[in-house]
């Protein structure tokens, strides 16, 4: 604490409260961050961002801001503070990758986007099997009513003309029987093949409108969880605009605050309902 306004000329302390309430006794430091020989308005203003650049930390991606590289290099110093004393650092792994409520419910949605992109393809691609199964057996069922409709004729216009000298009998016999025999064996076959290919052709068109009916359904959930994306994604800006006003502390204690009076809260109407139904 000594040699934190020093180490940061830019962040005028006004207040500094030692916690004990945790597990590990902690340092609220209260500051306003300041940059001077500003070319617009007054020369002297607040900005945490301008006042960490005045300092040397420039703020690269956005998971390189200058707040998280000044975060670094205070918790560097205070490592050092600790080993000099004895007091080992239990690193758990959660600071530099902690993520808010609304940071985490954003990368949930892009997670499921992603989820849902990769299930609407492949939809698409059953979807568009079955088009292309649709329009190669479309023809064939055509065809087949066709052949259906050409050999179910009336038999006496395809029967041939009797010979000059051709007994009843023997034509009975050698031509009309063979022939509607032959006529009988093949209506017969082209009737199973086109009742076989006409269910096939049914059940495709059946299976193709489920596809079309998932795949419709997927493209609503689609869009309503980008729509609720890019709805936490504005939440999640203001936010950030609230903790640059009011500073990150600051938010972090209000938000502390609210959470405990939740709490509260949350106690006592367990514990109205527990009285209720006892008194019942």
């Amino acid at each position: 604490m000594k040699g934190f306004q020093e180490r940061n000329p830019n962040l005028r302390v006004f207040s500094a409260h030692l916690h004990m309430d945790e597990a590990t006794p902690h340092l609220h430091i209260d500051f306003v961050p300041f940059t001077t020989g500003s070319k617009r308005g007054l020369d002297t203003r607040i900005s945490l961002k301008q006042a960490l650049a005045a300092q040397g930390f420039k703020g690269g991606t956005r998971g390189d801001t200058e707040w998280s590289q000044w975060v670094r290099s205070e918790k560097e110093r205070l490592a050092a503070v600790m080993e000099r004393h004895g007091i080992e650092w239990e690193d758990k792994g959660t600071h530099d990758k902690h993520l808010s409520v609304l940071d985490f419910k954003k990368e949930q949605r892009v997670k499921e986007i992603a989820e849902l992109e990769a299930v609407k393809a492949k939809k698409q691609g059953q979807v568009e099997q079955q088009e292309q199964r649709l329009k190669e057996l479309a023809p064939a069922v055509r065809n087949m009513e066709q052949l259906a409709a050409q050999f179910s004729d009336d038999p006496e216009r395809i029967l041939p003309e009797p010979g000059p000298l051709e007994s009843a009998k023997s034509y009975r016999e050698k031509k009309a029987k063979p022939l509607l025999a032959k006529i009988i064996k093949v209506l017969r076959s082209l009737y199973r093949a086109y009742v076989e290919l006409k269910g096939k052709y049914e059940r495709l068109q059946g299976d193709y409108g489920r596809a079309r009916e998932g795949n419709a359904n997927l493209s609503e959930r689609l869009q309503a969880v980008k729509m609720e994306n890019k709805a936490l994604r504005g939440t999640v800006s203001d936010f950030e605009r609230v903790k640059r006003a009011f500073g990150p502390e600051e938010v972090e204690r209000a938000v502390e605050d609210a959470k405990r009076r939740e709490a509260v809260e949350k106690e006592q109407r367990k514990a109205k309902r527990k009285f209720s139904l006892g008194a019942r």
